[in-house]
């Protein structure tokens, strides 16, 4: 059969493909296989097609040339222009003591700098050559400086019993550039922090980790007499340079914190010097200007150190103590604490860590102690920060008298062994101090629901309440304390009625419904007996419901909305129109909860507790999976 093969190409238009009309349209992208005339047929028939392409071809790249030329006038003409924009940009035009300011505004808060590109003030010397100027001529960047000192570690984990040449080298650069560091910040007064991240090393290992904290501080110990604020974290032997320095050494600390870790695995007080040498040499600890102090792990008896304790305002004793330190319980004796608050008639602030500590088991007394032996009065204390470990001695806090206490930070720690005796003397103490209480934070280890209840009874006009649990333990702020927080229901009188801010997160802390949550919101606000909660951040341990998005939006009819919403929770507003409600809620779920998911959004009646673990349980299924891939 004879076939026309003459091709047929359509015109050259805008926009439309070149297509071709071939007689062998029918055989296309098939496995048809042609007989040797076709082939031949075929191949004249795509001579003209053939030509076509390579005129396409050629018209596509003379395009791309045109139009890389375009983009390389187009890129060098922005260049220019932005170059031009430079010169009149507003941040040229500011004056030298405006630009020094954002400067400084860039340094981190909370604590000192660091020596890193990443931040100021290096970031800033890296930016161009008139800002470099700006940052090295500016004393105020450089009055702050964090020196790590770090343990060397091998590829196996270990520490080696000789340090490594490379590593010291790198170690003495690093010092170095400290010392040009605090050079460049004149004569300003300056904050040092100078840290050993493990506080606790094997005898064998002494040498080794006290040497990188010397070099540290040898570099430093010349701008004593500039230091404001010092942070000394190491082992206990490395302070021997530093408790040489005298009090004119020192005449500008005003800030100082002491970590003094233990070389051996265990605190063993009979094996301590009985004098100490924080007594023998103490120009550090007796500056004339000290104002705030922290001690942990200094195994002197406090009273024997030469501080000025009258002129105190801040005081933190063996807060970096207080956790279990391989099996060593930490903490100090209220006995002793006490002896030392009576001569800090002017703090503000403290933070206190009490519990046992090995080789010192102190039983209770058959007998009352006496209520002048701790009865104390503090007018000026307005920040508490109290770790309990249980002991019996802490009743006697309820003989504490703080008029003006408002911020009270309470943890018991997960060694606690709460007895009847210890519980009552705090609700004690909360009746006498409670009632100034702005801010409470509370580590709810070991409490029971209505010892959480009594706390809560006892701060009355509390605005901002943060409640955790740092253990597995069940949980105590359960549907019954939301009831007691909402202003209406089984009670007439709500808990907390000047609450502003209400936080309850950690491990397996809120076992409440996402609905009394809600309700504890929306009734809050439309009460005139109480405040309106501005904020509410809960943390549920568990996994989302799985009609949880349904609930979310049921809320328009409630008057709020859902404005952020992620795979472990939502960010939860009032509508713009409402006017009467101005909460913001904040709901997040666990990554790996420790219950099982068994609540409903709705349904607050029928509360199921799920196993914390068990063969059928999610968390039990995820752990087989996991040990499923290990190699």
């Amino acid at each position: 059969m004879s076939r026309n093969i003459t091709p047929t190409v359509s015109p050259k238009q805008p926009c439309i493909a070149t297509r071709i009309n071939s007689p062998y349209a029918s055989n296309l992208h098939t496995n048809y296989t042609p007989t040797e005339s076709e082939i031949l047929q075929i191949q004249q028939f795509l001579t003209e097609p053939l030509k076509r392409l390579s005129s396409l071809d050629a018209e596509i790249d003379r395009a791309r040339s045109i139009l890389d030329e375009l983009h390389r006038e187009r890129d060098a003409l922005s260049d220019d222009i932005e170059a031009h924009r430079a010169l009149i940009s507003p941040i040229r035009q500011l004056p030298l003591d405006v630009l020094v300011k954002i400067f400084v505004h860039c340094l981190p808060e909370g604590r000192n700098a660091v020596m890193s590109s990443q931040e100021a003030p290096i970031l800033l010397g890296r930016i161009c050559s008139a800002w470099r100027s700006i940052a090295l001529s500016t004393p105020r960047l450089w009055e702050s400086l964090h020196i790590p000192t770090p343990t060397q570690i091998t590829e196996n984990g270990h520490v080696p019993a000789q340090p490594d040449p490379t590593f010291i080298a790198k170690m003495e650069r690093r010092c170095e550039a400290a010392w040009e560091w605090i050079g460049r910040s004149g004569g300003s007064p300056i904050s040092i922090s100078v840290c050993t991240p493990r506080h606790v090393y094997s005898y064998g290992l002494q040498p080794l980790t006290m040497k990188t904290f010397e070099f540290a501080i040898t570099q430093i110990l010349a701008s004593s007499h500039r230091w404001k604020n010092v942070d000394l974290r190491a082992a206990e032997d490395s302070f021997t340079r530093l408790q040489q320095l005298a009090e004119d050494d020192v005449p500008l600390l005003e800030s100082l914190v002491i970590a003094s870790g233990s070389l051996t695995n265990a605190w063993d007080p009979v094996a301590s010097n009985p004098g100490g040498r924080w007594t023998e040499f103490s120009g550090l600890l007796s500056a004339r200007k000290l104002r705030r102090l922290s001690l942990s792990y200094l195994k002197e008896d406090l009273l024997s150190l030469p501080v000025r304790w009258s002129q105190l305002t801040h005081l933190n004793l063996d807060l970096d103590g207080s956790a279990q330190f391989r099996g060593v319980s930490r903490g100090l004796r209220y006995s002793d604490i006490i002896k030392v608050l009576r001569r800090c008639p002017l703090l503000v602030s403290c933070g206190l860590s009490l519990g046992s500590r090995t080789f010192d088991i102190v039983q209770q007394p058959d007998h009352e102690v006496l209520l002048t032996e701790y009865a104390l009065t503090l007018p000026l204390l307005e920040n508490l920060l109290l770790n309990l470990s249980g002991r019996w001695d802490e009743c006697n806090l309820k003989h504490l008298d703080l008029p003006r206490l408002r911020h009270l930070d309470i943890k018991f720690e997960e060694m606690f062994t709460a007895s009847h005796t210890s519980l009552s003397s705090w609700i004690d103490f909360l009746s006498r101090n409670g009632g100034s209480v702005k801010q409470l934070f509370i580590t709810i280890h070991s409490l029971t629901r209505d010892e959480l209840i009594g706390f809560l009874e006892s701060v009355p006009l509390l605005i901002y309440l943060h409640i955790s649990n740092s253990s597995g333990s069940f949980s105590v702020v359960d549907h019954k304390v939301i009831d007691r927080l909402t202003p209406s229901g089984e009670y007439s009188d709500c808990l907390c009625p000047m609450l502003e801010e209400f936080q309850c997160n950690g491990n397996n802390c809120a076992s409440f419904s996402e609905a009394q949550l809600l309700s504890l919101v929306q009734k809050r606000s439309e009460s005139e007996k109480v405040g309106v909660l501005k904020r509410v951040d809960v943390t549920f341990d568990r996994r989302e419901p799985k009609n949880f998005d349904e609930f979310l939006g049921s809320l328009t009819e409630t008057g709020m909305k859902v404005s952020q919403r992620n795979w472990t929770g939502a960010h939860i507003r009032p509508e713009s129109n409402n006017t009467k409600l101005s909460t913001v809620v904040n709901i997040k779920y666990a990554e790996w909860p420790l219950q099982s998911d068994c609540f409903s959004p709705w349904d607050v009646r029928w509360q199921k507790w799920g196993p914390i673990i068990g063969l059928g349980t999610p968390r039990f299924q995820k752990l087989l999976e996991m040990f499923k891939r290990l190699p």
